[in-house]
């Protein structure tokens, strides 16, 4: 009974599966849709070391034209969210997305597609269909994908160092990075961390509805491997933004429903965005990456490498349960901004991470009901964090 619990978790979370040739040309659609806004758009590739081809999105603004220029020009790296893209970026469009909002304060602006997602689903030698290609969680995107991105902006712009923001699981990968390969931390010269989701000991809402299978969903998919979560279909867009946009009878249920998942605050929720939002996302993961946050319910207060059980525990790890990443590593400047209704990066937690991080140099919680979402797809929160961001960032460059 308990497999069968779990295998109906796994097939919910998964949602409807479609073939890849049923997905949208997204890539396309983006080019359009920031060209259409007046900026240009570059789509770019990076492999990692284990075979991952990332995209990576680029909105260089005005070209500086003197070498001199060229070698001051600000670069920033953006890193979106679980199930997200770099549309988390865009989407509410110019003088209030950050990225836009960067590049017009002369930033060269890069967006990196996680591993999985709708832009970033190919590998060396693994088809997306493959056995194995999803098994990954945020630690590899630390260890493998976030430097690789590092590496290919620094040598693309001509620059040693750079500003980061990053987006709830982009600053998990984001302290991976940091613990484990703390080389690049000299490349990093700011790390803007939006609702950073790297302890979750707190947890609330409907993830806490999924912890007490977690242990048996990780055993299972350990035998018949792991896959992926809410993969981008073009049907299932279409259907999702149907129902939540601002003129159906549905969209106070819709609404309802993220609340559920990311916290109150739906007052500060531009509404208009909703049905425009799940136009492009969720935009797919691996189920690990899930898995992978949950299992911080299981060791309170730590922030720990995946648990596979304690017989391969004991074969990867040397102990019988995982290590802690060695968080006092992450020596960049590390400034944090939330939401005090924020369901999956509670301020709980977000104490936790500020008592363990060197080198806090800003932690501010957004005044009002702002939730999860609220940073990115808010009315006013994002405007009042990113006046102060921008301040705080200058004085790093």
């Amino acid at each position: 009974m308990e497999n069968i619990v779990s295998i109906f978790a796994i097939l919910v979370c998964n949602g409807v599966y479609f073939t890849s040739s049923s997905r949208p040309d997204s890539s396309v659609n983006l080019k359009t849709l920031v060209n259409d806004y007046g900026y240009a758009f570059e789509v770019h590739h990076v492999t990692t070391e284990d075979g991952y081809i990332l995209e990576l999105h680029r909105i260089p603004g005005v070209i500086n034209k003197t070498s001199s220029e060229i070698k001051k020009r600000k670069v920033a790296l953006l890193l979106h969210g679980l199930l997200g893209s770099s549309f988390t970026w865009i989407m509410i469009g110019p003088k209030r997305s950050l990225a836009f909002i960067l590049v017009d304060k002369g930033y060269d602006v890069w967006l990196l597609n996680n591993r999985g997602n709708t832009y970033s689903r190919k590998h060396v030698s693994k088809l997306e269909t493959s056995y194995g290609f999803w098994d990954f969680s945020w630690h590899e995107m630390g260890i493998y994908g976030l430097p690789a991105a590092i590496d290919y902006v620094l040598n693309n712009t001509n620059q040693s160092s750079l500003d980061l923001g990053c987006f709830s699981e982009g600053c998990t990968q984001t302290c991976v990075m940091g613990s484990l390969r703390p080389e690049y931390n000299k490349k990093i010269k700011f790390v803007l961390a939006l609702s950073p989701a790297v302890f979750t000991t707190n947890l609330k809402g409907f993830a806490t509805l999924l912890t007490p299978m977690t242990t048996k969903m990780v055993s299972l998919s350990e035998r018949v491997g792991y896959f992926q979560v809410f993969p981008a279909s073009t049907l299932f867009r279409i259907f999702l933004s149907y129902l939540c946009k601002v003129e159906s009878m549905f969209q106070p249920a819709c609404i309802a429903m993220i609340s559920w998942v990311v916290g109150d605050g739906h007052e500060q929720l531009d509404r208009a965005i909703i049905e425009y939002f799940l136009s492009y996302e969720p935009a797919g993961g691996s189920i690990k990456q899930l898995l992978h946050f949950l299992l911080g319910q299981y060791y309170p207060g730590t922030f720990r490498l995946f648990d596979y059980g304690s017989v391969k525990n004991l074969l990867l790890y040397n102990s019988t349960t995982p290590p802690d990443y060695p968080l006092e590593n992450v020596n960049f400047p590390f400034a944090i901004y939330h939401g005090q209704n924020d369901f999956l990066s509670s301020p709980k937690d977000i104490e936790l991470l500020k008592g363990r991080l060197p080198n806090i140099v800003d932690a501010y919680m957004i005044p009002g009901q702002c939730n999860h979402y609220g940073l990115m797809i808010g009315n006013k929160s994002a405007n009042i964090c990113y006046k102060r961001v921008l301040a705080l960032m200058e004085k790093y460059d």
